[in-house]
């Protein structure tokens, strides 16, 4: 079945309590197999045999209950985005205000009336997610795992872990960028000789994970030993910003890795017995 939005989860749910083997794919994946097949008409029909002859060529993973812990932490990760969203918005919105020849004095109040109270629920989002992090000592383990590497904090842990089920889904960290689909990856766009663009940054994949992974980028080149070293060493070979930033984010996303695969804590001075390993620090 295709994940769209949360309307597929009741559904899969009673599927596999009833023994079926269940698999949720992202919709673009259906989108872009329809192509191949020339097709031109929508109907429930028509989508249920495309899905179907999807499956049985492509045999995507067998989807499995997530479990609790990690619905509620994900839940808690992402209404937290939402209100941080919305709070940007609404000082953005005061800032305008204050600048306006006439505006009613109503409207400045209510508009600081609504920020505190979304600054109050973003506090309350994030006490319970640290809260359900007690009654979950694995989750509470990789937690403490990633926050003991300088530029993550708990916010940024919480998303890396409740966005790709703890990196649970990964065999090893080469497959950490292209699995997540972070946007990190670089899109080379070369055919033969005569084709040679420019690479740029995909924006397929996950965007909360892209963007948690990037401003931890932004504090770890500030504090972090390891990753000032490491795009200090990028600029001097004269790496744009931008990009020397996105090569740190793709590094503190595969430690990130190590770090809960191993369930050993950050050592800025750890150095991997496989010098072309991608978790080498």
């Amino acid at each position: 079945m295709e994940a769209t939005g949360v309307y597929w989860e009741a559904c899969a749910l009673y599927c596999h309590g009833e023994g079926f083997a269940v698999s949720v794919v992202n919709p673009a994946q259906i989108k872009f197999f329809a192509r191949t097949t020339l097709m031109r008409g929508k109907t429930d029909t028509l989508d249920a045999d495309l899905i179907a002859r999807f499956g049985a060529a492509v045999k995507p993973r067998v989807w499995n209950p997530p479990g609790k812990a990690f619905e509620e932490l994900q839940l808690f990760s992402r209404q937290r985005d939402a209100y941080v969203a919305m709070l940007t918005e609404e000082r953005n919105r005061l800032h305008a205000l204050s600048h306006r020849v006439h505006c009613p004095p109503q409207v400045i109040r209510m508009t600081k009336a609504h920020i505190r109270f979304l600054e109050k629920r973003i506090e309350e989002l994030e006490q319970g997610f640290k809260d359900h992090l007690d009654q979950s000592p694995e989750w509470k383990r990789s937690v403490e795992l990633l926050t003991s590497m300088t530029g993550i904090g708990v916010v940024t842990a919480g998303v890396f872990l409740t966005e790709t089920l703890a990196f649970s889904t990964m065999v090893d960290a080469r497959q950490l960028i292209p699995l997540c689909g972070t946007g990190l990856a670089p899109a080379p766009h070369t055919s033969g000789t005569s084709v040679r663009r420019r690479s740029r940054i995909s924006k397929v994949g996950n965007p909360r994970l892209r963007r948690a992974a990037y401003m931890a980028s932004i504090s770890g080149i500030r504090a972090n030993p390891v990753l000032k070293a490491f795009y200090k060493r990028l600029r001097e070979k004269g790496k744009p910003p931008k990009v020397a930033l996105v090569a740190v984010a793709r590094k503190l996303l595969t430690i990130a890795f190590a770090l809960v695969q191993t369930q050993r804590p950050f050592d800025p001075n750890y150095v991997s017995v496989n010098p072309s390993a991608e978790v080498c620090v």
